[in-house]
């Protein structure tokens, strides 16, 4: 053996064992409950909620990595706002010796986040209790018992004037993020689900200055537990706190979505703004709720939302949508063709639009009808006024009957119904009604306004108790 060999084997040795030992001692410290609290006052500082994290690794080819990371709603018991498997910090060694922490990539892996309305209706993140104990993934999040305040410290008898604030030990700088199947749920304040969004990828780049730029994508997201929308991707930038979205697209219940939006995350308030187009959406493919009682549409549906708005305080938001329906069909419920029966009405067995639109205005916590309108050769249906956000209806509507189906009406309840003077509609007759109720229940007087009182509006009540209501 060479006699120079050997002591550069040993210094070897000992450098591989200077560096195992600087592993351990690193990770012994990452373990560490002063770490643990480290930790915790960062995502207090940064975030305004309590950071819980099972256990923290490093290794030198996969960097820190923290497992099991908890933040709890501190608003809404039993719900944790973040629940994540990883949180990885690749960083690179050399710049180290500069002084410099130079992260290339931070990793959140298998990620749930779950943001639920607030009791104002809101989002906001929860910070309050700021002292709860974060709870276990899938636990309620309990808050700790109060305590009395401790003898409030002595003020000291001389103050330090111009303190000198001390410049950070080292410089951080972090080139790249990722995220990687995660999912995002907003529930409203009841916890149903109105955006979930499974499998979310994103990547982006950093500058020094912070703004990114990069790239998300959600194989899958169900919007208010009635449409499905698939393969949606957009490409992003973050510049001086504003965050636009660009080149939005994906596939909705057969049709393609495109638009664009933006965010301005450091303004009071967040204001936002969305254009969006939808081209060839599948009405078949429309999960009605169960207040339809059974109703099913098909068509081809087309519409144009433009938003812009703002969350609190001040909360505004206007928009408007125009939606098309071609080749629109309506299959009605059960109620409604035993209605149609009694009525002699043929359409409602099975309705086919000559004309299917809607436009709506969006006016902070009202969307507003102006209007839905509904047609075919003999039937054609109006309706207009407010809907609440908590889903109140208060919709002034018109039933338009053409001159057979007006006549027969009129043979059964022995009532002429006032001509309905709508151009390109000569001989149709309208009989007004109101729809009130809530979007989940429904209630209207459709069924005394056409059969009115008499024998006829008793026969008819007969059916319709024979029948059932809606």
């Amino acid at each position: 053996m060479p006699r120079c060999l050997r002591p550069c084997l040993l210094a070897s040795a000992a450098l591989a064992a200077l560096a195992v030992a600087a592993v351990l001692a690193f990770n012994l410290h990452l373990q560490s409950n002063s770490m643990q609290e480290q930790l915790r006052k960062a995502a207090l500082e940064t975030i305004g909620l309590p950071l819980k994290v099972r256990s923290a690794v490093y290794t030198p080819w996969d960097g820190i990595c923290l497992r099991g990371l908890v933040m709890p709603d501190m608003e809404n018991a039993g719900v944790n706002f973040l629940e994540a498997s990883e949180f990885r910090i690749m960083f690179r060694l050399w710049p180290l010796w500069r002084r410099e922490f130079a992260v290339s990539s931070l990793q959140l892996n298998e990620a749930v986040l779950t943001w639920r309305q607030n009791a104002e209706g809101r989002w906001r993140v929860p910070r309050q209790p700021a002292d709860a104990v974060p709870a276990p993934g899938g636990t309620p999040a309990t808050a700790r018992p109060a305590t009395s305040p401790g003898p409030t410290p002595a003020r000291p008898a001389v103050e330090m004037v111009g303190a000198v604030v001390p410049e950070p030990v080292m410089a951080v700088r972090v080139d790249g993020m990722e995220v990687r199947r995660s999912r995002i749920l907003f529930e409203n304040r009841d916890g149903w689900p109105l955006l979930d969004a499974d499998g979310i990828t994103a990547r982006a780049s950093l500058s020094g200055d912070g703004n990114a730029s990069g790239e998300a994508r959600v194989p899958e997201a169900v919007l208010a537990g009635l449409i499905v929308a698939r393969d949606l991707a957009a490409d992003f930038t973050l510049k001086a706190g504003l965050l636009q979205l660009s080149g939005l697209r994906g596939e909705i219940a057969g049709g393609s979505l495109a638009g664009q939006g933006s965010v301005a995350t450091v303004a009071e308030g967040s204001p936002y703004e969305w254009d969006l187009r939808l081209e060839g959406f599948q009405m078949s493919e429309l999960r009605l709720p169960s207040s339809f009682g059974g109703t099913r549409l098909e068509g081809t549906l087309a519409a144009h939302f433009t938003v812009q708005g703002r969350n609190a305080p001040q909360r505004r938001l206007q928009g408007q949508t125009r939606i098309d329906l071609a080749n629109g069909r309506m299959i009605p419920s059960d109620y409604l063709k035993g209605l149609g029966q009694v009525l002699g009405i043929r359409e409602m067995q099975g309705l086919d639009f000559r004309e299917a639109y809607a436009e709506l205005r969006l006016d902070d916590d009202f969307i507003h009808l102006a209007p839905l309108w509904l047609r075919s050769d003999e039937f054609a249906v109006e309706m207009s006024g407010p809907i609440t956000r908590g889903g109140g209806l208060d919709l002034r509507a018109r039933l338009l009957l053409g001159p057979s189906s007006a006549a027969r009406l009129a043979a059964l309840t022995g009532r002429a119904l006032p001509a309905a003077a709508v151009e390109g509609m000569p001989g149709f007759r309208a009989v007004n009604f109101r729809v009130t109720g809530t979007l989940e229940k429904p209630q209207s007087d459709l069924a005394s306004r056409l059969l009115g009182g008499g024998v006829g509006g008793r026969i008819g009540e007969f059916f319709l108790n024979f029948m059932g209501s809606p």
